[in-house]
């Protein structure tokens, strides 16, 4: 009888822990709690906030080419929501002791003139290097482009709705270079399409007027 009665009172303090740990999963304000909230398209041209989350941050100051930036490092991911609906969506990625760097918006939408709109998500390689690993909204989820892009100056849609990116090498004659990408959501990758080298001049010139 004694053994009966711990086993359901395992049973019943199991259960309960359990129902208020889902409770409170539930009753998270992800509007509030995320890192980051962006608007974008998705393929077919629906709009869908995207959140950027961790259920727990640690926070540091340092970071690889500065000092004093705020900086939040955990294990990201994406929750999706279909604009003027309710229910929050969660995805399967998961980016484990990601530092996001809140002074420099290290997570950012590319707003294109068709869709999807693109999210890259940025880590520093160097003082002078970037790579964007890159995410859009398809079908409910959140899908992975293969290509990462390595870039100095943050990609863009240009006129033509391709994908440019500015990269600065110091050693170099023509320190800058033009990358032109296109985005093939059939084989879900980037085609380079063109490169331009340029002088240092010209290059301060299309920094000067990048967006």
């Amino acid at each position: 009888m004694r053994l009966t009665r711990i086993f359901f009172i395992a049973v019943f303090l199991f259960t309960y822990l359990h129902l208020q740990t889902y409770s409170y999963a539930t009753e998270i304000n992800f509007s509030e709690k995320s890192r980051v909230l962006l608007k974008v398209k998705d393929t077919k041209g629906i709009s869908y906030n995207v959140y950027f989350f961790a259920p727990k941050e640690t926070k540091t100051d340092y970071y690889l080419c500065s000092t004093g930036d705020e900086v939040f490092i955990g294990n990201y991911s994406f929750l999706i929501q279909k604009q003027g609906e309710k229910e929050i969506k969660t995805t399967s990625i998961i980016l484990k002791d990601y530092p996001y760097n809140q002074t420099q918006r290290t997570v950012f939408p590319i707003i294109s003139k068709s869709y999807p709109d693109i999210v890259v998500v940025s880590n520093q390689l160097d003082c002078n290097t970037k790579a964007g690993y890159l995410y859009y909204v398809d079908n409910e989820k959140i899908v992975s482009v293969k290509s990462v892009l390595s870039y100095t100056l943050p990609p863009r849609f240009n006129e033509k709705n391709r994908l440019e990116t500015m990269s600065y090498y110091n050693l170099e004659d023509l320190p800058w270079v033009l990358n032109t990408y296109e985005l093939d959501l059939k084989s879900n990758s980037l085609k380079m399409i063109d490169k331009k080298s340029l002088s240092f001049e010209e290059g301060q010139k299309m920094k000067n007027k990048w967006k």
